[in-house]
């Protein structure tokens, strides 16, 4: 075969392979942000793509990638008979064309230069003829003064020179002044162009963050994946508003959340979810390693622990949400926490083996509350396309609007305080679940504070409080005490009224509590005597409360009953006690 045989050939095969795609340059495209998940601190973004490409092996290059992205998060999703190969993250530096622009600042700048230079010599010219002027007006005044002594200078040559010598020095300063001010406003514009300089050469290189996918398929058909990744720089916050109408027994739950997003790209137009999930990359679960123990004969170390034992159970259920928070903030390190993991479990263990059964109950508790009310994990779908910028400021979308049953009922503790307050048992009977958050309270449009709203899961019943009732009054007094001595034993007897005065012009349902003391000594003996009216028969009441020493009335108050019209509640109880004792008040152990 001739050279010229082979030349042909090899150029034959050459353009049919590069007629087959194998060095063609790669395909490139943004694709259209779709579906973002916004989780605590993080988010996930996805990308649909639809391209053409050749059939066989592909490679595909997205662009524009945001500052903050996770790049060990990219991974792609495709349909039919489309393979990814790989996905990889890369990163590099992208010369942009400011050649131009670059060149007529530096001209502008060197001509400036040029201007500085040139006024200041002329201003140190200036300097220079003053400075011979003021010698040669010295010089001149001298022999003035000489010709004056010696009768020689007449009146009109010494007013000549007087008004030449002003004239100069008047001219100087003129000429001065304008050159300082010609120069310092060359200096701002040079400032001006060397900033503008700076901020143009600063963009001539940036950083170009992309995705190369290399892609596998039989034919050459128009293909679509869906690209995904988490960025840093988002989170949401939820937010409520309680819109009250009790003519209707209802209230309007406003389910709003508060979005913070600085990824570094723009959401137009996305589906946005919002989750309280975890969001991690980690297939490999956590290697569970073994638990050496041993005996400790330091019995003076026993007492220790012993006498500090309270402070110690205080101590450790403070800390079971840092260690709840710890093994959330490992586990998504995979194996490279493992350690960290063990670690946490066996400072957990060592816990348990040397408490005591009080001491397990108090941590198990903290961390029970701890995962109710932050272990649960919900994902809220919004409707709709939404668009949200990336910026600093929070951003407002809401979740859901919901009408929730009410059965509203007007509080009255006038050992606490003075004011009644109005008060509802919400149902939520909707689909969506209402995780702990700050809530802004409003009763016939009106704003009357702020609130703290409880977790609340799909058909649970919640209470919220919706202000004061300035038309309801109520009063508490001690009416009358008596000490009688009965053997060793001493008796008090208080005799205690309520007046609740209506000045609403309907009739008001009210639940008044107050309460006697409670004890669980033996050797005090507390009796509720006569109560008018009678005390509430709720069940739940019965069951909880009423026991420990409070006192409810289910009231109805009538319309206008103020002054000698006012409802009344008189009840009254003993306390029978050593005669040579003294009843002391104390706080309770914990909240009922």
């Amino acid at each position: 075969m001739s050279m010229r045989t082979r030349l042909i050939l090899t150029t034959g095969a050459l353009i049919a392979v590069m007629a087959s795609g194998v060095f063609a340059a790669p395909a490139t495209t943004t694709g259209t942000i779709s579906k973002i998940t916004v989780y605590r601190g993080q988010a996930l973004v996805t990308r649909n793509i639809s391209i053409d490409l050749p059939p066989n092996t592909s490679e595909l290059i997205v662009e524009n990638l945001p500052a903050k992205i996770i790049p060990e998060s990219l991974y792609a999703i495709a349909s039919g008979d489309i393979k990814v190969l790989s996905v990889r993250y890369r990163e590099k530096a992208v010369m942009e064309d400011t050649r131009e622009e670059v060149k007529q600042l530096d001209a502008d700048i060197e001509s400036t230069n040029k201007q500085i230079y040139q006024t200041t010599r002329k201003k140190e010219h200036l300097d220079n003829q003053w400075s011979m002027f003021i010698t040669l007006r010295e010089f001149a005044v001298a022999a003035k003064n000489e010709d004056i002594n010696r009768g020689l200078l007449a009146f009109e040559p010494i007013s000549k020179l007087a008004e030449f010598i002003q004239s100069k020095g008047q001219e100087y300063i003129e000429q001065t002044l304008a050159y300082e001010e010609q120069i310092n406003e060359l200096k701002k514009n040079l400032e001006l162009l060397t900033r503008r300089q700076q901020q143009l050469m600063a963009g001539r290189s940036r950083t170009e963050r992309q995705a190369v996918l290399f892609l596998s398929r039989n034919n050459g058909k128009k293909i679509a994946i869906e690209l995904n990744y988490l960025v840093n720089g988002a989170n949401w916050q939820q937010q409520y508003n309680l819109r009250a109408e009790p003519q209707k027994s209802s209230v309007l739950i406003e389910y709003n959340a508060v979005i913070n997003q600085t990824s570094g790209e723009d959401w137009n137009g996305v589906t946005l979810s919002l989750s309280t999930a975890e969001p991690t990359m980690v297939a490999a679960p956590p290697v569970l390693e073994p638990m050496l123990v041993s005996l400790s004969s330091n019995i003076r170390n026993q007492m220790q622990q012993a006498e500090q034992s309270q402070q110690q159970t205080f101590s450790q259920v403070d800390r079971a949400r840092q260690y709840q928070q710890s093994r959330k903030d490992n586990i998504t390190k995979g194996l490279a926490a493992n350690y960290e993991l063990n670690e946490l479990a066996i400072s957990n263990q060592s816990f348990f083996l040397n408490a005591s059964r009080r001491e397990i109950e108090m941590f198990n508790e903290k961390v029970a509350e701890i995962s109710r009310t932050e272990g649960i994990s919900v994902t809220y779908k919004l409707a709709g396309g939404l668009t949200l910028p990336s910026r600093s400021d929070q951003q407002l979308v809401t979740i859901a609007s919901i009408k929730a049953k009410a059965d509203f009922t007007l509080i009255a503790t006038p050992l606490l305080t003075d004011y009644v307050y109005l008060q509802a048992d919400l149902l939520n009977d909707s689909d969506t679940v209402l995780l702990p958050g700050q809530a802004s309270i409003f009763r016939n449009d009106e704003f009357v504070g702020r609130s703290q709203l409880p977790q609340v899961t799909i058909g649970e019943t919640f209470t919220a409080g919706f202000g004061i009732d300035s038309q309801i009054k109520v009063v508490q007094e001690l009416e009358d005490k008596t000490t009688r001595i009965q053997g060793g034993n001493r008796i008090d007897t208080y005799n205690y009224r309520i007046t609740l005065n209506n000045y609403k012009n309907t009739a008001v349902e009210l639940q008044l509590l107050d309460r006697l003391p409670h004890t669980e000594n033996s050797s005090i003996k507390i009796e509720l005597g006569k109560t008018e009216p009678a005390l509430s028969k709720d069940g739940e009441y019965l069951r909880t409360v009423s026991k420990k020493g409070i006192l409810r009335w289910d009231l109805k108050l009538a319309p206008s009953s103020i002054g000698m019209e006012a409802f009344s509640v008189k009840y009254s109880y003993t306390m029978e006690y050593d005669r040579n004792m003294q009843i002391q008040a104390q706080r309770s152990s914990g909240r009922q």
